[in-house]
């Protein structure tokens, strides 16, 4: 029988990263820095892969025959005057381009609504993606009835758009059981008050329902922190950890891991996951929401309405939820101890 052709996924697999990553760097895309792509590429090399010949001449023939004139644009709506989320927009300025669109950016900041919805039906601009907003709870104002509009996840509740964005709850629960697969037993979880507004809870009720599988002894209490001065956050987080003494910590917090080496709290003593990892990370393990993903598929998303001409606030709003992807790394150190079925469940 012959053998199985080595495919992207294999690659990325074994190299820890997303499919599109390795992806981009055998096309030795200028988007990714260059160790990265040697790194893809050297370990594609050993591993054996070449490309299938009949599946790069249907995408060859396919980019050829893509008609090349502008399909038209989208607004990619931000509440200041840069550009934040960057690989949401990354992902979306891709796919507008595999699809023909044009994506311009607009600012909140330093356009209002009233006069914003006027100067995007000047320019004929029907598709609206809305960046997460600057304030939670935030309500906006623009000529809806005009627009096939999605947004990111749940900053904005007024109007109820159709939402686009990770699978929170999910990836809360894939983080606690690839922490108990690799031998951890008492995991907290650490998060702030803004962060648990704009994520609608659903990180913590992931952690929640998977801590309430456990026996009592493993339990521990999250630490939601106030959003106040680093100074008081390290003293709250201090209190909490002498208190209970987990094993390891499943965080939505950049500043936790900052915390810890202030307080000699080593990786071995306690390990660390973070429930928001970037690819580009080498010390963090944790959850890729994957953002480039979000952002092609808030593209596909809010195209497909254009051509339904769905115009206006949904009367049922969609939750598109995408898939995380657990990544190793060097804040997780594999513990003795067989992981049981339903803890392996969210690895396969």
């Amino acid at each position: 029988m012959a053998a199985s052709r080595i495919s992207l996924a294999d690659i990325a697999r074994r190299a820890d990263v997303h499919i599109t990553t390795v992806s981009l760097a055998l096309r030795d895309s200028p988007r990714l820095p260059s160790t990265t792509k040697t790194r893809i590429q050297a370990l594609a090399r050993e591993m054996g892969y070449q490309p299938d010949p009949m599946l790069s001449a249907l995408i060859a023939y396919r980019g050829n025959a893509k008609i090349k004139q502008t399909q038209g644009t989208l607004a990619w709506i931000t509440g200041t005057r840069e550009i934040q989320f960057t690989l949401y927009f990354q992902g979306a300025q891709e796919r507008c381009q595999e699809l023909g669109y044009k994506l311009d950016h607009f600012s909140l900041r330093e356009t209002g609504p009233a006069r914003l919805s006027k100067v995007l039906w000047s320019r004929n601009i029907q598709g609206l993606l809305l960046a997460p907003q600057i304030r939670n709870r935030a309500h906006l104002n623009l000529t809806w009835d005009k627009f096939s509009a999605v947004t990111f996840g749940f900053t904005l509740v007024r109007p109820q758009l159709h939402v686009v964005t990770n699978a929170q709850y999910r990836s809360a629960r894939m983080g606690m059981r690839m922490l108990r697969s690799r031998g951890y037993r008492r995991i907290g979880y650490v998060s702030t008050h803004n962060t648990e507004e704009r994520t609608d809870q659903n990180f913590s009720a992931g952690f929640t329902i998977e801590q309430a599988r456990l026996k009592s002894s493993e339990r521990i209490p999250p630490l939601i922190l106030k959003d106040y001065s680093q100074q008081e956050q390290l003293r709250d987080f201090s209190a909490w950890y002498r208190k209970h003494r987990p094993d390891a910590i499943l965080d939505h917090y950049n500043q936790i891991v900052k915390y810890k080496r202030e307080l000699g709290i080593s990786h071995e003593e306690c390990a660390l996951a973070t429930l928001n990892r970037t690819t580009n990370e080498t010390e963090l393990a944790g959850i890729d929401q994957n953002d480039l993903v979000i952002g092609r598929t808030a593209v596909d998303f809010v195209v497909g309405m254009i051509h339904r001409n769905e115009r206006g606030v949904p009367a049922i709003p969609f939750r598109i939820l995408v898939q995380g992807t657990w990544l190793d790394g060097k804040s997780v150190i594999r513990r003795s101890g067989k992981a049981s079925r339903d803890e392996l469940a969210f690895s396969e």
